[in-house]
């Protein structure tokens, strides 16, 4: 018995023996090929096994290999898979490649689904989180600038946070909205901004530092599962989530400072001075020196000015008014973020605190945002996922953040008379009410005490989120119940201290307003997925159900006790109280089915129907259908002998989609309350009902070619478009004698048309690790009114809406320029006559307030964690008035200040060749008209080419971060709109609107380090 037991002990210590020699542990590091830094997260997959492992945060690994020949598989997504036997090794260490066809292989087209980039039929533009990351733009809607073919992005000023304009192939529309639809994880975002003291931008509740990318589906036929919405195309944003692995944490932190584009070259007190000497001489004839005194006494209010001596004269002080109210602002962020997970559940939160101010004083923006995305598979049929973004962020504002009022700082510093004293020499201001100090000129308020004594600030508090649960009712087939929202809450408060002119006579005004915005939503969805032999199906249909309520409130009073007393709640006067609410509501069915055979041939097939309160009983529900088709040529048997083309594909779409960016009631006859009644509360009839009242339908055709040379060295799409809006929503006017003056009409249509071109070449690809990668854009939209009410060619409420011309074509009379021997300015007749007097039937189209071209150009380098990046975006061939520019194009017509560049080049002498007109005060001289006012004159050319962002980087090498237990590290420094070429003399070219008093961009530096770990 003991020699068995001593037998079986034996042999028991060889097979352990034996097992042991087969079982043994492989480690070793992955890093990526381009810039040697660990990779954390990498799958590690004993080939044949279940067995595996992740790689830690400094790309480490250990895993247990079953026998002595057995093939580990490292795959990572964005790089290249290698399988690597371990035959006589203990010790491996790799090195991923970057797959340049991977790292972009598949987009997101509505509802989730998600495709191969090379099977996609429709007009989809990809921006990728590392083209966004860390830039010092609070909205996300700026990150598109530049970034996409067919996308333009205008700032309507330079407030952070503020509105910015979005415009996708075009103006689509004339009276209802044209901004797109953005859905952010699924959650549609209602983007109308309600603040009352500034300019806010609601998208800027989202860091964008949390995106991990954003399509921008372009064409309707893509569209069309968003139907009636989706007319001004879709903007798909994809926040970050969580990767199954060990919990990695990501650090962020950047600082700067932001600085004026540039200041407004205008007159010291001296040129000043001899302008409205020469204004006043124009006009009156007096002589020069009666007219010097008359400027210095009685206009520049200088003391003993009559009296004063040449050398008196150019002794006089210059006050710069813009040093005044500008400043250098401040740029920070901060950002913390932790993400992992195991095969059953993973996360991502994240939170930040960013800090913006611009150019000029208390327009000043802050936010703090806490993000988590939170997704887990309880059984191998059911998940959950949610995702919360809760955001607040807080501006403050000046008087005015736009117009002419004399308060607006961004307005009155470049006009304000130069000669005017800012500070009194024991450090007051100098001329505020009350004081018995006079304030010369028609700018006669002290706008830097306005600024320092008025206060004004609003709070946007968001809550955006989303749950919803997957159950898979059989292999292939899946249904998914999905719940979001948007919450917004904003709050706003504006006092005008009784210090200050405008409110001086009422001693002080106070005024504050709520606006809460609840905007629900539900999905419920079936997705099929099937593939048998070549053929694949895709099929997706659903239910929706989506309603927005917004609330709001207003009050005001006046009668405070002093500065110091700012609450409504010590006012003696209570002035006024307001409330409403509104609503509307939106239910929809919708399906999509994607057939590819062999991944040769492509059909996609979409449709949907949409039920809207907003329109009328008879039109309430509205079809949307499309058509896709896609052939990849590249995939045919006599194609693949073609070594140098790597793709090649040729697709086609038809789709419609809708416009419903209109007022909740416009279908509705309405009543006003608050009118009196012999005495009595009543109301009165304000609106006439429409009952047929329906969506503006685009039907859009689009035709594209995406390409592949060289293995995607060379890579591209071309795109050509029609796009055709019909039924527009107009106001449509009725005789006053019926009570109203018009009513909501779907009437006219309207056409844009064009050509996209992305281009993206990996120029220099080097052995030695140096990468150079450019991408280029350019788009070219065409524009035109077909047809208007009523056969009517101009539409009455606005004559730059015109058939035959694009939406916002500019009809005014042509500048001719200025009469050499009088200085007179001269205009053209409608039959090219020079004339002093131009009459409205001189008028005719000189141009359009949209660009012809418009894109961006992106270069990178990379070189042993080196990385340099620039983007330059660009417009060609748009018009604008500049409100802001004109006042300052006036050249001593009155009392405020003007550029250098008129003063220079303006008519003193006969036989002076130039365009700029005698300075003639109140500027209209007998016999003419003001040279300023309804001309060419006042429209400039806006193309500009702009340095939007260069990026300088670092990325520490794998062997300084282990010793500091860091997975990754990047030290980076950045500029944003450093550059702008063009010709434009005022403050920017980039902006969009009137331009009178907005506050313009800013330069921004900022230097920053981000730790992996």
């Amino acid at each position: 018995m003991r020699k068995v037991l001593l037998l079986s002990f034996v042999l028991l210590l060889v097979l352990s023996n034996v097992a042991l020699a087969q079982s043994r542990a492989i480690s070793g590091k992955v890093l990526a090929a381009e810039n040697g830094q660990p990779l954390p997260g990498v799958n590690i997959v004993v080939k044949g096994t279940t067995t595996g492992t992740f790689t830690a945060g400094d790309g480490s690994y250990t895993v247990n290999v079953p026998s002595e020949n057995a093939v580990i598989l490292y795959s990572f997504l964005g790089y290249i898979s290698q399988e690597i036997s371990t035959a006589g090794k203990s010790t491996i260490n790799v090195t991923l490649k970057e797959d340049s066809k991977t790292l972009s292989e598949v987009v997101i087209t509505g509802y989730g689904t998600v495709v191969n980039k090379r099977d996609a039929v429709g007009a989809i533009s990809q921006v990728a989180a590392k083209n966004i990351e860390n830039k010092p733009m609070p909205s996300l809607d700026k990150a598109l600038q530049g970034q996409a073919a067919g996308v333009l992005v205008q700032a309507n000023n330079g407030i952070p946070g503020g509105a910015i304009n979005v415009r996708i192939r075009g103006v689509g529309s004339i009276q209802a909205g044209t901004q797109p639809l953005y859905v952010v994880d699924g959650v549609q975002l209602n983007v109308r901004s309600d603040a009352s003291f500034t300019q806010s931008n609601p998208l800027a509740f989202l860091n964008p530092n949390d995106i991990a990318s954003i399509e921008v589906l372009k064409d309707a036929a893509t569209a069309a599962i968003y139907g009636a919405q989706a007319a001004n195309g879709v903007v798909l944003i994809t926040t970050k989530k969580g990767t199954a692995g060990k919990t990695k944490f990501n650090a962020s932190v950047y600082g700067g400072a932001s600085s004026p584009l540039k200041k407004l070259d205008v007159l010291n007190t001296q040129e000043y001075l001899e302008l409205r000497t020469e204004a006043y001489n124009n006009r009156y004839l007096d002589g020069l020196d009666a007219n010097r005194q008359y400027t210095l006494a009685n206009e520049m209010r200088i003391p003993n000015g009559a009296t004063l001596t040449p050398e008196e004269i150019a002794a006089l002080p210059t006050y710069d008014w813009q040093d005044a109210v500008m400043q250098t602002g401040k740029i920070q962020n901060y950002e913390l973020s932790a993400s992992g997970g195991n095969d059953k559940t993973t996360f991502y939160l994240a939170g930040s605190y960013n800090v913006n101010e611009a150019m000029f004083k208390k327009v000043d923006f802050k936010r703090g945002t806490a993000k988590m995305d939170l997704s887990h598979k309880a059984t191998d049929k059911l998940s959950f996922t949610t995702s919360l973004n809760l955001s607040s962020f807080s501006q403050q504002a000046p008087f005015s953040t736009d117009g002419s009022f004399l308060g607006n700082p961004a307005f009155s510093a470049s006009l304000m008379m130069p000669s005017n004293k800012i500070y009194n020499e024991d450090g007051s201001y100098f001329g505020l009410p009350g004081s018995g100090q006079i304030f010369p000129s028609i700018l006669n308020q002290n706008i830097v005490a306005v600024n320092d004594f008025n206060e004004a600030n609003q709070t946007n508090n968001f809550v955006v989120g989303n749950i919803s649960a997957t159950y898979e009712l059989v292999p292939g087939l899946s249904f998914k119940t999905f719940y979001g929202l948007d919450y917004r809450i904003v709050q706003g408060k504006s006092y005008r201290d009784p210090r200050t002119n405008d409110a001086y006579a009422r001693k002080g005004l106070g005024q504050v307003e709520s606006t809460w915005n609840t905007n629900f939503i539900t999905t419920q969805t079936l997705n099929y997925n099937k593939k048998i032999n070549q053929h694949t199906i895709n099929a997706l249909a659903g239910f929706e159900y989506k309603s927005e309520e917004q609330q709001g409130i207003f009050t005001s009073a006046d009668g405070f006790p002093s500065p110091e007393f700012r609450f409504l709640n010590s006012a003696a006067n209570p002035l006024s109280a307001s409330e409403f609410v509104t609503e509307f509501k939106r239910i929809s069915g919708f399906g999509r089915v994607n057939y590819s055979f062999g991944s040769r041939y492509l059909l996609a097939l979409t449709a949907r129907y949409d039920g809207s309160s907003r329109f009328g009983a008879s039109n309430q529900f509205g079809l949307f259908p499309s058509v896709q088709v896609g052939w990849n040529i590249k995939e045919e048997e006599f194609m693949k002998s073609v070594d140098f083309l790597s793709f090649l594909k040729l697709r086609g779409s038809f789709g419609t989609t809708g416009n419903d960016q209109i007022s909740n009631f416009a279908s509705r006859g309405l009543y006003g309350s608050g009118a009196l009644y012999n005495g009595s509360a009543g109301i009165n009839p304000t609106q006439l009902p429409n009952p047929d009242l329906k969506w503006e339908r685009n039907q859009t055709i689009n035709v594209g070619l995406d390409f592949g040379f060289f293995n995607d060295r060379i890579a591209g799409t071309v795109e050509a478009y029609n796009r055709l809006s019909k039924d527009l929503l107009l106001d449509q006017p009725v005789s006053w004698t019926a009570g109203y003056g018009s009513f909501t009409s779907n009437v006219g249509e309207l056409r844009n048309r064009g050509i996209e071109v992305e281009l993206r070449t990996a120029n220099i690809q080097t052995a030695s690790g140096f990468k150079w990668n450019t991408n280029f854009n350019i788009a070219r939209n065409q524009n035109e009114v077909l047809k208007l009410y009523g056969g009517l060619d101009v539409l009455p409420s606005d004559n730059s809406i015109r058939v035959g011309y694009p939406v916002g074509a500019i009809f005014t009379q042509k500048y001719a320029g200025v009469n050499p021997a009088t200085g007179r300015p001269m205009f053209y007749d409608i039959n090219d006559n020079i004339v002093y007097t131009p009459l409205n039937a001189d008028r005719r189209v000189i141009g359009d307030t949209q660009p012809d071209w418009y894109g961006g150009l992106t270069n990178n380098f990379q070189y042993k964690g080196f990385e340099l990046d620039f983007m330059f975006q660009y417009e060609y061939g748009r018009m604008q008035s500049d409100g802001q520019l004109n006042f300052l194009m006036e050249n001593g017509n009155r009392s405020f200040n003007t550029l250098q560049y008129y003063f220079d080049n303006r008519w003193t002498s006969p036989g002076q060749i130039t365009s700029v007109p005698r300075p003639f005060d109140a500027g209209v001289e007998p016999g003419g008209v003001n040279h300023v006012t309804g001309s060419s004159r006042t429209f400039n050319k806006v193309d500009y080419i702009r340095l939007k962002s260069i990026t300088f980087s670092y990325n520490v090498p794998a062997t300084f971060l282990s010793f500091a237990r860091l997975s990754n590290a990047k030290i980076y420094a950045q500029g944003t709109n450093l550059f702008t070429y063009d010709d434009y003399k005022g403050y920017d070219p980039e902006f969009f609107g009137t331009a009178t008093g907005i506050i313009p961009q800013s330069k921004n530096y900022t230097v920053g380090l981000q730790l992996g770990f």
